[in-house]
């Protein structure tokens, strides 16, 4: 009796204390959080993925009028750089990407049903000019719009022959990665001009958000939501639900074999979100030390785990001690996913709907 009632104190008093530490978290200190994110984080990434984007439109140009080895290869680099911006503010759901279906004009995936294939084929063998003006592209379907048509149209065995012999399919490989331009130029010029003042005041009439807290709430969904989306489409859908049953095609990006590349921009982009440059900014003066700490630590253990693949994922989880490893990364970051889902309602943070329950 006298263990089980201490036991019971133990957890009262560990619960008081983590309520004492929490409380002292103002709506200020939220507001400074959210201008530091939305100015040290998100509009340096957005425009990040802008000058991608015109350099990736530029290479595909290039390649276009001169086709070759390095031509082919230099964009194929442009695509990378531009993925790489992509999956870095890929986590970031609200604002002025939800507008006209922009993420996915972006990135169409996944793909379950293979429309990017599906729909690329039939545009690529039309061959008809009017569906790639400025007034006309923009309507087309929103699968090949974005960077997996341009994967297909660059990373297969053929591409430079395909591209060379076919000056159509090279027209709406320019077109698609002219559409991203426009798309980044004004997802960074929105967030510069309209939502930036948004968090500056919180608060305006007919604002965004309610207040400092509500918009602390839509960054915190941005940083917690996301590991789902990594955990469960970026690895398990792939892995199957046993080994013997993966299917590689379902990982992102698997043509352009950087699968992993994407996990591991995405934890270090969740990761800076969390903790700022080199553990100061983000959370760190607004969560309890050891809190702070022991999320970071789960941050770097999972990074580091990401790195010791010695195979592209592609390959990896064809393998028992491969399929292992991603195994062990699946439920790691289950742990930090609850752990932050705790963390965000000790702080008074109720994320409220997540748009993949019932999924």
């Amino acid at each position: 009796m006298i263990s089980t009632c201490l036991r019971t104190f133990i957890v009262l008093l560990s619960s008081l204390l983590t309520s004492i530490a929490y409380a002292q978290i103002s709506e200020e200190a939220w507001k400074t959080f959210n201008n530091n994110t939305v100015n040290q984080f998100i509009i340096p990434a957005y425009k990040a993925l802008s000058d991608s984007t015109t350099s990736l439109h530029e290479s595909t140009q290039a390649l276009c009028q001169a086709p070759s080895d390095i031509a082919i290869k230099y964009s194929q680099e442009r695509f990378h750089q531009t993925m790489d911006a992509w999956q870095t503010i890929q986590n970031i759901g609200f604002g002025p990407i939800e507008y006209s279906m922009r993420s996915y004009s972006i990135q169409f995936w996944p793909d379950k049903k293979n429309h990017v294939g599906k729909h690329l084929a039939k545009l690529v063998s039309s061959g008809d000019q009017s569906l790639l003006t400025e007034e006309r592209f923009p309507g087309a379907q929103v699968s090949v719009k974005g960077l997996p048509a341009i994967e297909r149209l660059l990373f297969n065995q053929t591409a430079l022959q395909d591209l060379k012999t076919d000056q159509y399919r090279c027209q709406v490989l320019t077109t698609i990665s002219h559409h991203l331009v426009s798309i980044a130029h004004s997802l960074h010029s929105e967030w510069l001009e309209q939502m930036k003042s948004q968090f500056a005041d919180a608060k305006q009439l007919d604002g965004y958000f309610e207040d400092d807290i509500d918009a602390a709430t839509a960054l915190l969904k941005t940083m917690i939501e996301p590991l789902e989306v990594i955990r469960d489409l970026k690895l398990k859908r792939p892995m199957g639900s046993s080994f013997g049953s993966q299917k590689y095609k379902r990982l992102e990006s698997w043509r352009s074999k950087r699968s992993l590349r994407n996990i591991e921009l995405n934890l270090l982009s969740l990761q800076h979100m969390f903790a700022g440059q080199n553990n100061k900014g983000g959370l760190s003066d607004l969560l309890p030390k050891q809190t702070f700490e022991e999320i970071v630590e789960l941050y770097a253990s999972l990074i580091k785990d990401v790195r010791q693949f010695e195979s592209p994922l592609e390959e990896a989880i064809q393998t028992e001690q491969g399929y292992q490893a991603a195994s062990k990364l699946y439920n790691k970051m289950g742990d930090l996913h609850t752990r932050l889902e705790n963390m965000a309602a000790n702080a008074g943070i109720h994320l409220g709907f997540n748009s993949r329950d019932g999924d």
